[in-house]
C-alpha cells in the first residue's frame, strides 16, 4: 500500500513537473508582448516629440526671420543710387536673390500630427471595452470611433492579435455598430443598442 502512495505521489509531481516544463517552452508569454508594445509606443512617442519639438524651432526661427523690419530708403538715396551709374558693365554688381518666403502656418502634416496626437475618442464608452483594450487598440491605430466603425471584425481581429489581449468575440462583433452610432453622436441610441447586447 506505501508503495502504491509512493508511486501515486510522484507521478502527481513528475506531471506538475512536465506541465511546468510544457507551459513555460511553449505558452506564450502575453505580458511580454504588451511590454515589447509599450516600450515601441515610448519610443515612437518621443521620436515625434522630438520632430515636432524641432519643427516648432523652425517656425519660431521663420517666423522671426520675417518679423525683422526692412530699413526703408529714403527718397534722396534713391535718387542718388540711380543717377551714380557705373562706367563700365563689369563693374555692375549682380542682384542679389530674392529670398524664399517661408510659410509662418505651420504645414498640414504638423497640423494632423498634432491633432491626432491630442484627439482620440474614449473607446471604454461602447459595450465590452475596457482600459485595457482601449490601450491596445489605441497602440495598433485604432483612436477614433470612425476608424473602429471602419474595421470588420476580422481586421479587429488581425490587429489586436499582436496584442495578445484577450477580449469577448460576441462584443467585437458589435463594436462596429456602437461605433458608428458613437461617432455619429447618438448617444441615446447607442444605450438603447447596448441594452439589447445585455440581454
Amino acid at each position: 500500500m506505501s508503495k502504491l502512495v509512493g508511486v501515486f505521489i510522484l507521478g502527481i509531481l513528475v506531471g506538475w513537473l512536465i506541465e511546468w516544463i510544457f507551459v513555460r517552452l511553449f505558452v506564450p508569454n502575453p505580458k511580454k508582448k504588451l511590454e515589447i508594445a509599450l516600450q515601441a509606443s515610448r519610443k515612437e512617442n518621443s521620436t515625434l516629440q522630438q520632430q515636432n519639438r524641432a519643427l516648432q524651432a523652425e517656425l519660431s526661427a521663420a517666423t522671426t526671420a520675417n518679423v525683422a523690419p526692412a530699413v526703408p530708403q529714403t527718397p534722396a538715396e534713391t535718387v542718388t543710387a540711380l543717377e551714380s551709374k557705373p562706367e563700365s558693365e563689369s563693374a555692375i554688381a549682380p542682384e542679389p536673390e530674392p529670398k524664399p518666403k517661408v510659410a509662418t502656418t505651420p504645414t498640414p502634416a504638423v497640423e494632423t500630427a498634432i491633432t491626432d496626437n491630442t484627439n482620440s475618442d474614449d473607446l471604454t464608452k461602447l459595450s465590452g471595452i475596457g482600459p485595457k483594450l482601449a490601450e491596445a487598440m489605441q497602440a495598433n491605430g485604432i483612436k477614433r470611433y470612425a476608424e473602429l466603425a471602419a474595421l470588420t471584425t476580422d481586421d479587429l481581429n488581425v490587429k489586436l492579435a499582436a496584442s495578445g489581449i484577450r477580449y469577448s468575440k460576441v462584443f467585437a462583433e458589435s463594436w462596429a455598430e456602437q461605433a458608428k452610432l458613437a461617432a455619429a453622436s447618438q448617444w441615446n441610441e447607442l444605450k438603447t443598442y447596448q441594452q439589447t447586447l445585455k440581454n
